[in-house]
């Protein structure tokens, strides 16, 4: 149901004229476990790389707000391995905040539509009826993050075709923005593993902020 590589957390196309009271259950089971119609989305999500040694928080726009950094990420990522592992964990936590989204908006749709609270005052989903807009229920879980993917694109279009750095002046961490949008991290090879790994947050932190700020023009 989900795609592979960079877009692994939107939903593919999903044949909508077959058990759409299935797909339903399958949303509520996934919102029962959130927390049920009480469910909000979170102030913050952080999530990983692959690795689980670089974790990136993002906020509810999905701007980057925290980073962290395993001490012992040069023994076991490699002196090349960092700026790849800072890409992977804030296209991470965007998308788990752009599913976020999806359940509070589910959770939303719930609640106006709950009869009122079960006599033992446990949550339970809305019965299954007609007509059903199940297809805006997977919708809403990943277009945060698509209405953010189209706007990168159309920057990309716009932009120059030259590549563009971002980072700061000490050079330890640098990342390419092609048109506005970050497409890849690199740590200097040689200086990065001797850096505490506080310097190098707030130098991640430093950048991404400098890409964002890149996205929010090519918004406007």
């Amino acid at each position: 149901m989900y795609r592979q590589g960079r877009d692994r957390w939107r939903l593919s196309d999903v044949d909508l004229g077959g058990d759409r009271a299935q797909l339903r259950q399958e949303a509520l089971a996934e919102l029962a476990e959130a927390g049920g119609r009480d469910y909000r989305t979170p102030v913050v999500k952080e999530e990983a790389d692959a690795s689980g040694l670089v974790r990136v928080a993002v906020d509810q726009a999905g701007q980057v707000v925290d980073v962290h950094i395993s001490s012992d990420w040069c023994d076991r990522l490699g002196s090349s391995g960092l700026g790849p592992a800072l890409l992977a964990a804030r296209k991470n936590a965007a998308a788990a905040m752009a599913r976020a989204h999806g359940l509070a908006a589910l959770a939303e749709r719930e609640r106006v539509a709950a009869p009122g609270p079960d006599p033992d005052g446990e949550w339970r989903p809305v019965p299954y009826a007609e007509p059903l807009s199940i297809e805006q229920v997977w919708q809403r879980l990943s277009d945060n993050e698509d209405r953010r993917y189209r706007r990168q694109k159309a920057a990309r279009a716009a932009a120059e075709a030259r590549p563009r750095s971002v980072g700061g002046p000490l050079g330890l961490l640098s990342g390419q923005c092609a048109g506005h949008t970050l497409v890849s991290v690199t740590a200097d090879a040689m200086r990065a593993p001797r850096a505490d790994t506080e310097q190098l947050r707030h130098l991640a932190l430093e950048l991404f902020r400098q890409a964002e700020r890149r996205e929010e023009e090519a918004a406007r």
